[in-house]
Protein backbone atom coordinates (compact mmCIF):
# COMPACT_ATOMS: atom_id res chain seq x y z
CA UNK A 1 0.00 0.00 0.00
CA UNK A 2 1.49 3.39 -0.98
CA UNK A 3 2.56 5.67 1.84
CA UNK A 4 0.62 8.91 2.14
CA UNK A 5 2.44 12.26 2.18
CA UNK A 6 1.21 12.74 5.73
CA UNK A 7 2.74 9.45 6.92
CA UNK A 8 6.03 10.29 5.24
CA UNK A 9 6.06 13.75 6.80
CA UNK A 10 5.34 12.17 10.17
CA UNK A 11 8.46 10.00 9.83
CA UNK A 12 10.57 13.14 9.73
CA UNK A 13 8.70 14.73 12.62
CA UNK A 14 9.14 11.57 14.69
CA UNK A 15 12.95 11.77 14.56
CA UNK A 16 13.55 15.52 14.58
CA UNK A 17 14.28 15.63 18.32
CA UNK A 18 17.04 13.04 17.86
CA UNK A 19 19.08 15.60 15.93
CA UNK A 20 22.34 16.25 17.79
CA UNK A 21 22.17 19.95 16.95
CA UNK A 22 21.54 21.90 20.16
CA UNK A 23 19.54 24.70 18.53
CA UNK A 24 18.34 23.90 15.03
CA UNK A 25 16.88 20.40 14.96
CA UNK A 26 15.77 19.52 11.44
CA UNK A 27 14.69 16.24 9.85
CA UNK A 28 13.73 15.02 6.41
CA UNK A 29 12.33 11.91 4.75
CA UNK A 30 13.22 10.91 1.20
CA UNK A 31 10.84 8.67 -0.73
CA UNK A 32 12.10 7.49 -4.11
CA UNK A 33 10.27 4.45 -5.48
CA UNK A 34 10.36 1.80 -2.79
CA UNK A 35 13.33 3.45 -1.07
CA UNK A 36 12.41 5.47 2.01
CA UNK A 37 14.92 6.95 4.42
CA UNK A 38 14.77 9.60 7.14
CA UNK A 39 17.66 11.65 8.46
CA UNK A 40 18.29 14.60 10.77
CA UNK A 41 20.96 17.23 10.42
CA UNK A 42 24.11 15.86 12.03
CA UNK A 43 27.89 15.95 12.30
CA UNK A 44 29.58 13.10 10.39
CA UNK A 45 31.32 10.80 12.86
CA UNK A 46 34.78 11.57 11.47
CA UNK A 47 34.25 15.32 11.94
CA UNK A 48 32.62 14.92 15.35
CA UNK A 49 35.57 12.88 16.62
CA UNK A 50 38.10 15.60 15.78
CA UNK A 51 36.28 18.92 16.08
CA UNK A 52 34.00 20.67 18.55
CA UNK A 53 30.47 21.28 17.32
CA UNK A 54 31.04 25.02 17.13
CA UNK A 55 34.21 24.66 15.02
CA UNK A 56 33.86 25.73 11.43
CA UNK A 57 35.50 23.69 8.68
CA UNK A 58 36.86 26.55 6.61
CA UNK A 59 33.84 28.85 6.47
CA UNK A 60 31.34 25.97 6.65
CA UNK A 61 29.71 24.35 9.64
CA UNK A 62 30.69 20.73 10.12
CA UNK A 63 27.10 19.55 9.80
CA UNK A 64 25.28 17.80 6.99
CA UNK A 65 21.82 19.27 6.50
CA UNK A 66 18.93 16.83 6.81
CA UNK A 67 17.82 17.05 3.17
CA UNK A 68 21.34 16.54 1.86
CA UNK A 69 21.86 13.75 4.41
CA UNK A 70 18.96 11.82 2.86
CA UNK A 71 20.36 12.28 -0.65
CA UNK A 72 23.86 11.21 0.36
CA UNK A 73 22.46 8.18 2.20
CA UNK A 74 20.68 7.16 -1.01
CA UNK A 75 23.92 7.50 -2.95
CA UNK A 76 25.87 5.36 -0.48
CA UNK A 77 23.10 2.75 -0.75
CA UNK A 78 23.15 2.89 -4.55
CA UNK A 79 19.49 3.91 -4.72
CA UNK A 80 18.29 6.41 -7.32
CA UNK A 81 16.68 9.64 -6.12
CA UNK A 82 15.35 10.71 -9.53
CA UNK A 83 11.62 11.59 -9.41
CA UNK A 84 11.71 11.23 -5.63
CA UNK A 85 10.02 13.43 -3.03
CA UNK A 86 11.40 15.03 0.10
CA UNK A 87 9.46 15.77 3.27
CA UNK A 88 11.17 18.23 5.59
CA UNK A 89 10.38 19.82 8.93
CA UNK A 90 11.86 23.22 8.01
CA UNK A 91 12.35 25.43 5.01
CA UNK A 92 15.29 24.28 2.86
CA UNK A 93 18.30 26.56 2.56
CA UNK A 94 19.47 27.46 -0.98
CA UNK A 95 22.39 25.01 -0.79
CA UNK A 96 20.03 22.14 -0.08
CA UNK A 97 17.63 23.38 -2.77
CA UNK A 98 20.48 23.15 -5.29
CA UNK A 99 21.28 19.60 -4.16
CA UNK A 100 17.61 18.63 -4.32
CA UNK A 101 17.41 19.93 -7.89
CA UNK A 102 20.62 18.20 -8.99
CA UNK A 103 19.46 14.91 -7.45
CA UNK A 104 16.33 14.92 -9.61
CA UNK A 105 13.78 15.26 -6.79
CA UNK A 106 10.50 16.52 -8.20
CA UNK A 107 8.36 17.25 -5.12
CA UNK A 108 9.07 18.97 -1.84
CA UNK A 109 6.74 18.90 1.16
CA UNK A 110 7.38 21.28 4.06
CA UNK A 111 5.72 20.90 7.45
CA UNK A 112 3.53 23.95 8.10
CA UNK A 113 5.24 24.52 11.45
CA UNK A 114 8.53 24.99 9.62
CA UNK A 115 7.32 28.36 8.37
CA UNK A 116 7.42 29.68 11.95
CA UNK A 117 10.69 28.06 13.02
CA UNK A 118 14.27 29.27 13.27
CA UNK A 119 15.43 29.21 9.65
CA UNK A 120 12.21 30.82 8.46
CA UNK A 121 12.58 33.62 10.99
CA UNK A 122 16.28 34.18 10.25
CA UNK A 123 16.46 33.50 6.54
CA UNK A 124 12.93 33.51 5.20
CA UNK A 125 14.05 35.84 2.41
CA UNK A 126 16.62 33.25 1.31
CA UNK A 127 13.83 30.68 0.98
CA UNK A 128 11.48 33.06 -0.82
CA UNK A 129 14.00 34.57 -3.21
CA UNK A 130 16.44 31.69 -3.67
CA UNK A 131 15.29 28.22 -2.52
CA UNK A 132 11.79 28.61 -3.95
CA UNK A 133 13.13 30.18 -7.14
CA UNK A 134 15.53 27.25 -7.56
CA UNK A 135 12.63 24.80 -7.17
CA UNK A 136 10.53 26.69 -9.70
CA UNK A 137 13.32 26.84 -12.27
CA UNK A 138 14.21 23.17 -11.75
CA UNK A 139 10.63 21.91 -11.95
CA UNK A 140 10.12 20.90 -8.31
CA UNK A 141 6.58 21.20 -6.94
CA UNK A 142 6.48 22.66 -3.42
CA UNK A 143 3.73 22.06 -0.88
CA UNK A 144 2.96 23.11 2.67
CA UNK A 145 1.72 20.06 4.55
CA UNK A 146 -0.72 19.98 7.49
CA UNK A 147 -0.41 16.50 8.98
CA UNK A 148 -3.21 16.58 11.52
CA UNK A 149 -5.69 17.99 9.01
CA UNK A 150 -4.43 15.67 6.24
CA UNK A 151 -4.28 18.74 4.02
CA UNK A 152 -1.86 20.10 1.45
CA UNK A 153 -1.46 23.72 0.44
CA UNK A 154 0.14 24.36 -2.93
CA UNK A 155 3.04 26.79 -2.80
CA UNK A 156 4.05 26.10 -6.39
CA UNK A 157 3.25 23.29 -8.82
CA UNK A 158 5.10 22.40 -11.98
CA UNK A 159 3.06 23.38 -15.05
CA UNK A 160 2.12 20.55 -17.39
CA UNK A 161 4.79 19.94 -19.99
CA UNK A 162 7.41 21.99 -18.15
CA UNK A 163 11.04 21.09 -18.92
CA UNK A 164 13.81 22.83 -16.98
CA UNK A 165 16.69 24.40 -18.84
CA UNK A 166 19.81 22.29 -18.68
CA UNK A 167 22.71 24.21 -20.17
CA UNK A 168 25.58 22.06 -18.90
CA UNK A 169 24.42 18.51 -18.14
CA UNK A 170 26.64 16.06 -16.35
CA UNK A 171 28.47 13.51 -18.47
CA UNK A 172 27.99 9.83 -17.70
CA UNK A 173 30.12 7.30 -19.54
CA UNK A 174 29.66 3.54 -19.20
CA UNK A 175 33.08 1.91 -18.92
CA UNK A 176 33.67 -1.23 -20.92
CA UNK A 177 36.00 -2.70 -18.30
CA UNK A 178 37.15 -2.10 -14.75
CA UNK A 179 39.89 0.49 -14.37
CA UNK A 180 42.49 1.01 -11.67
CA UNK A 181 43.28 4.23 -9.79
CA UNK A 182 46.04 5.27 -12.20
CA UNK A 183 43.78 4.89 -15.23
CA UNK A 184 41.04 6.80 -13.43
CA UNK A 185 43.30 9.79 -12.82
CA UNK A 186 44.36 9.75 -16.46
CA UNK A 187 40.74 9.76 -17.60
CA UNK A 188 39.82 12.45 -15.09
CA UNK A 189 42.70 14.73 -16.04
CA UNK A 190 41.79 14.30 -19.70
CA UNK A 191 38.51 16.13 -18.98
CA UNK A 192 40.53 19.34 -19.22
CA UNK A 193 39.85 19.09 -22.94
CA UNK A 194 36.11 19.16 -22.24
CA UNK A 195 35.86 21.75 -19.48
CA UNK A 196 38.77 24.06 -20.24
CA UNK A 197 39.20 26.67 -17.51
CA UNK A 198 36.04 25.71 -15.61
CA UNK A 199 36.40 23.90 -12.30
CA UNK A 200 35.21 20.31 -12.61
CA UNK A 201 35.02 17.03 -10.75
CA UNK A 202 35.02 13.40 -11.84
CA UNK A 203 34.03 10.25 -9.96
CA UNK A 204 33.64 6.55 -10.61
CA UNK A 205 30.20 5.22 -9.76
CA UNK A 206 28.87 1.67 -9.73
CA UNK A 207 25.25 0.60 -10.21
CA UNK A 208 23.46 -2.35 -8.62
CA UNK A 209 24.56 -4.64 -11.48
CA UNK A 210 28.24 -3.81 -10.97
CA UNK A 211 28.55 -1.66 -14.08
CA UNK A 212 30.95 1.28 -13.70
CA UNK A 213 30.29 4.79 -14.92
CA UNK A 214 32.52 7.82 -15.16
CA UNK A 215 30.60 10.83 -13.83
CA UNK A 216 31.84 14.34 -14.54
CA UNK A 217 30.44 17.84 -14.12
CA UNK A 218 31.69 21.39 -14.12
CA UNK A 219 30.85 24.28 -11.81
CA UNK A 220 27.68 25.79 -13.24
CA UNK A 221 24.47 27.62 -12.37
CA UNK A 222 21.96 25.22 -10.84
CA UNK A 223 19.48 23.37 -13.10
CA UNK A 224 17.02 25.79 -14.66
CA UNK A 225 19.54 28.62 -14.84
CA UNK A 226 22.08 29.39 -17.53
CA UNK A 227 25.23 31.46 -17.57
CA UNK A 228 23.10 34.24 -19.08
CA UNK A 229 20.15 34.07 -16.65
CA UNK A 230 21.99 33.62 -13.35
CA UNK A 231 20.55 35.97 -10.74
CA UNK A 232 22.62 38.26 -8.54
CA UNK A 233 22.17 38.00 -4.79
CA UNK A 234 23.25 39.79 -1.64
CA UNK A 235 22.89 36.55 0.30
CA UNK A 236 25.74 34.37 1.55
CA UNK A 237 24.35 31.76 -0.84
CA UNK A 238 24.89 31.42 -4.59
CA UNK A 239 22.85 30.08 -7.51
CA UNK A 240 25.97 28.27 -8.74
CA UNK A 241 26.39 24.58 -7.96
CA UNK A 242 29.98 23.55 -7.34
CA UNK A 243 31.34 20.54 -9.26
CA UNK A 244 32.02 18.12 -6.40
CA UNK A 245 28.52 18.69 -5.02
CA UNK A 246 27.15 18.16 -8.53
CA UNK A 247 28.96 14.84 -8.91
CA UNK A 248 27.69 13.61 -5.52
CA UNK A 249 24.11 14.54 -6.34
CA UNK A 250 24.24 13.20 -9.90
CA UNK A 251 25.42 9.87 -8.51
CA UNK A 252 22.45 9.92 -6.14
CA UNK A 253 20.07 10.76 -8.97
CA UNK A 254 21.28 7.85 -11.08
CA UNK A 255 21.58 5.29 -8.26
CA UNK A 256 25.36 5.07 -8.56
CA UNK A 257 27.50 4.44 -5.52
CA UNK A 258 30.74 6.41 -5.75
CA UNK A 259 33.84 4.33 -5.13
CA UNK A 260 36.18 5.78 -2.53
CA UNK A 261 39.59 6.61 -3.97
CA UNK A 262 38.08 7.31 -7.39
CA UNK A 263 37.13 10.98 -7.02
CA UNK A 264 38.97 13.85 -8.70
CA UNK A 265 38.63 17.62 -8.35
CA UNK A 266 40.40 19.89 -10.80
CA UNK A 267 40.97 22.50 -8.06
CA UNK A 268 40.58 22.47 -4.27
CA UNK A 269 36.86 22.16 -3.50
CA UNK A 270 35.01 24.63 -1.31
CA UNK A 271 34.64 24.03 2.41
CA UNK A 272 30.98 22.98 2.02
CA UNK A 273 31.87 20.55 -0.77
CA UNK A 274 34.49 18.94 1.44
CA UNK A 275 32.09 18.59 4.39
CA UNK A 276 29.50 16.98 2.10
CA UNK A 277 32.23 14.70 0.72
CA UNK A 278 32.94 13.44 4.26
CA UNK A 279 29.18 13.08 4.80
CA UNK A 280 29.09 10.82 1.75
CA UNK A 281 31.38 8.42 3.67
CA UNK A 282 34.28 9.16 1.32
CA UNK A 283 37.81 9.79 2.50
CA UNK A 284 40.17 9.74 -0.52
CA UNK A 285 40.34 12.61 -2.99
CA UNK A 286 42.70 13.51 -5.84
CA UNK A 287 43.17 17.20 -6.69
CA UNK A 288 44.63 18.45 -9.95
CA UNK A 289 45.73 21.97 -8.99
CA UNK A 290 45.55 22.21 -5.21
CA UNK A 291 46.92 25.76 -5.23
CA UNK A 292 43.75 26.93 -7.00
CA UNK A 293 40.40 27.33 -5.28
CA UNK A 294 37.25 29.44 -5.41
CA UNK A 295 38.23 31.23 -2.21
CA UNK A 296 40.65 31.03 0.70
CA UNK A 297 38.37 28.85 2.80
CA UNK A 298 38.64 25.70 0.66
CA UNK A 299 42.36 25.24 1.36
CA UNK A 300 41.76 26.00 5.05
CA UNK A 301 39.09 23.29 5.23
CA UNK A 302 41.30 20.90 3.28
CA UNK A 303 44.13 21.48 5.76
CA UNK A 304 41.85 20.84 8.72
CA UNK A 305 40.52 17.59 7.26
CA UNK A 306 43.87 16.25 6.08
CA UNK A 307 45.73 17.13 9.28
CA UNK A 308 43.09 15.29 11.30
CA UNK A 309 43.43 12.35 8.86
CA UNK A 310 39.77 12.54 7.89
CA UNK A 311 40.79 12.97 4.27
CA UNK A 312 43.61 11.37 2.30
CA UNK A 313 44.44 13.76 -0.54
CA UNK A 314 46.64 13.10 -3.56
CA UNK A 315 47.91 16.16 -5.48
Amino acid sequence: MPHSPFDLMQRAVDIVETSPHPDNKIAATLAAGDFIISRTNYWPAAIEQHFEHDTDIGNSSGTIHAETACLLAAMTAGRATNDGALYITDLPCPNCAKNIAEAGVTALYIDHKGFDKDFALRRGDDFEHMSLRICQKAGISVYKIFRKDARLEVIWEVPEGFEPTLESPARLTLLEREIDAVEFIELAADKDRVYGEAAYSVALGMNADGAQFLISAQSHPVIGYTSHTIESTDSKYSFTQRPLNRVLMIAAREGLKIEDGFVFASITPTARELVNFVGAELSALSIGEAEKSRDAFGPIALGQLTQSKILNVQH
